[in-house]
């Protein structure tokens, strides 16, 4: 018989200790399974997350961190809003000057010009006044045409050259599930998504995978267009999981809410709903619990919609009547048209800016050197082209690399909880191992006959103490695969919480990523280089250390079987 069918029949007669060992190792097991899973799946989507093919992130003054979880991570509150005109200075020339020609600013000017021309026209009559009138006229068109030169819209902006591509992110508003037919309503909120107001770049441009380059897919339907021919500027994309959870499809009109829903300040902009043009396949990343809307419907809820602080623009005389926020008046005018007018770019401000350098900036130089550039004033400067400034508009930003920012918070707070966590599971597990030495040394008081019997039998010393040694091993072996099963079934259990705050999916059999093992050992320069960039799962290094553990714990036992007195013992 061999030594670890022996080694079975032994622990199976000592039924219920050996269970009682074997659960107790399990439970530390599943807790290091548990910890190395969470920890290691959510820090690779929070990396990955924060390089999706931009270099910096433009915010308003405040907290690095808290911009980096809220514009990448759709966690925590916007800190505040920056002006709009700051997106359009790393915008393309065409961009730039189709949406300058469309601001108040612009407006006002064309309509003094063209009062400056009607002066000068009739300055010109014979009976107009003249030489003197005719000049008066000529120097009011001039002037006009100097304050239009100077507005510069039709070139592109300093920071255009050092450009790839840039993203505007407005936040703050939420899509609240209604309540199914019948249901009750009792007051609290219910299940709730961001709300992200975006333009189509960021489904055409924006990678989940910075190094092979692969971009959002959809599972149905599209992304919204910019002035959508279907849906005007009120269309809006769905994550993978908002759309699972909310039962929203293609075609489907949804309304957001104001704010957070269930605070006192929050209200339902239920006059205008956007429709759903698409559905984005599954990420695995926080995008799958967002709502993508247009930005342009965005801006035109009242709500958005910043006063300016200089409002004579909006005083009658213009040519086209315009009420107190800026926007055309309402009366009598179809809706149809009236939606498909956007908003000025002084009444629009935005939360963040996802900024990408040229293509041939490899390295990201490109991102520390135009840092301190926007942070030190550079952008404001660019605000003097028009008098119509938001009311309460923060004129500063802060520019900062996510990438940095998440180390930052993994290393100084995320890491050690998870190494103090780690230390107490090892400690279980040791632990655990010490009770299966307890286990079998206190055995072997009544196991001395069974020892000498199998040694009168023909068994050599070396064998019984591999029949020790195998016992404790194959106990090991069984708490560690119990472990891991329990470890992954916790997982399992947790994913749908652990998903709907993070946007992470955990799934059975999913395992913690690999982590090059070599690479932080000391001396590990003499090491060849194909073994420093060796990678290895943390959760496949378990059962080898488990055995291990379980040779260490068993070597007393296993000596103390090697010296049983086979002459005494038969004796007794």
């Amino acid at each position: 018989m061999s030594i670890w069918k022996i080694a079975w029949r032994s622990i199976q007669y000592r039924g219920l200790g050996s269970l009682l060992t074997v659960l107790s190792m399990a439970l530390g097991v599943m807790m290091v399974v548990a910890v190395l899973t969470v920890h290691g799946v959510l820090s690779e989507s929070f990396k990955n997350n924060s390089s999706f093919g931009y270099d910096l992130l433009l915010g308003a003054r405040g907290g690095g961190l808290q911009l980096t979880l809220n514009s990448v991570y759709y966690l925590s509150r916007p800190i505040d809003t920056i002006p709009y005109e700051y997106y359009l200075t790393f915008a393309k020339k065409e961009q730039r000057s189709q949406e300058y020609r469309e601001s108040i600013a612009w407006n006002a000017l064309q309509l003094q010009h063209h009062a400056a021309l009607d002066m000068a026209r009739h300055q010109a009559l014979p009976m107009g006044g003249g030489v003197a009138g005719l000049m008066q006229g000529m120097a009011a068109e001039m002037l006009v045409e100097h304050q239009l030169a100077f507005m510069d819209i039709d070139r592109p902006h300093i920071f255009a050259s050092y450009t790839d591509y840039a993203i505007p992110i407005v936040l703050g508003d939420y899509y609240e599930v209604p309540l199914p037919p019948g249901a009750k309503d009792t007051g609290q909120p219910g299940r709730s998504f961001r709300v992200c107001g975006t333009n189509p770049d960021f489904f055409s441009k924006l990678v989940l995978n910075y190094d092979t380059g692969e971009k959002f897919s959809f599972a149905e339907g599209r992304p919204f267009e910019t002035d959508d021919p279907e849906t005007g500027f009120f269309g809006c994309v769905l994550g993978a999981a908002t759309a699972r959870e909310s039962g929203l499809k293609v075609g489907d009109k949804l309304v957001i809410t104001h704010g957070v829903p269930g605070e006192s300040s929050s209200h339902l902009h239920d006059n205008q709903p956007f429709t759903v043009t698409g559905i984005m396949a599954r990420t695995g990343t926080p995008h799958d619990r967002v709502v993508f809307v247009n930005m342009e419907g965005f801006f035109l809820f009242s709500d958005h919609i910043k006063p300016v602080g200089d409002d004579s623009v909006l005083a009658s005389g213009n040519r086209e009547k315009v009420d107190r926020t800026g926007q055309p008046e309402t009366q009598g005018v179809d809706p149809t048209e009236l939606i498909r007018k956007p908003l000025p770019v002084e009444q629009r401000e935005l939360t963040s800016i996802l900024l990408s350098t040229t293509k041939e900036d490899e390295f990201g130089a490109l991102g520390m050197f135009l840092q301190p550039k926007l942070e030190q004033g550079d952008l404001e400067r660019t605000l003097n082209w028009s008098s119509f400034r938001p009311v309460r508009a923060q004129t500063s930003v802060q520019a900062v690399n996510p990438i940095q920012e998440i180390t930052y918070l993994f290393t100084f707070y995320v890491d050690p909880i998870r190494w103090m966590l780690l230390g107490l599971t090892v400690m279980i597990c040791v632990v655990s191992g010490l009770s299966i030495l307890v286990g079998i040394y206190n055995s072997m008081s009544q196991r001395h006959h069974e020892i000498a019997v199998m040694r009168a039998l023909g068994a050599s010393r070396p064998k019984v103490m591999r029949i020790i040694l195998g016992e404790s091993i194959l106990l090991s072996v069984a708490s560690g695969m119990l472990g891991w099963v329990a470890g992954h079934s916790l997982n399992w259990v947790l994913s749908p919480m652990i998903e709907s705050q993070t946007g992470v999916s955990l799934g059975f059999w999913k395992m913690a990523p690999a982590v090059p093992i070599l690479a932080n050992l000391p001396g590990n320069r003499q090491l060849p280089a194909a073994l420093l960039q060796l990678s290895v799962s943390p959760e496949l290094l378990l059962i080898p250390g488990l055995v291990f553990l379980a040779i260490l714990v068993g070597i007393y036992p296993a000596i103390s079987a090697y010296r049983t007195d086979v002459s005494r013992s038969l004796g007794k």
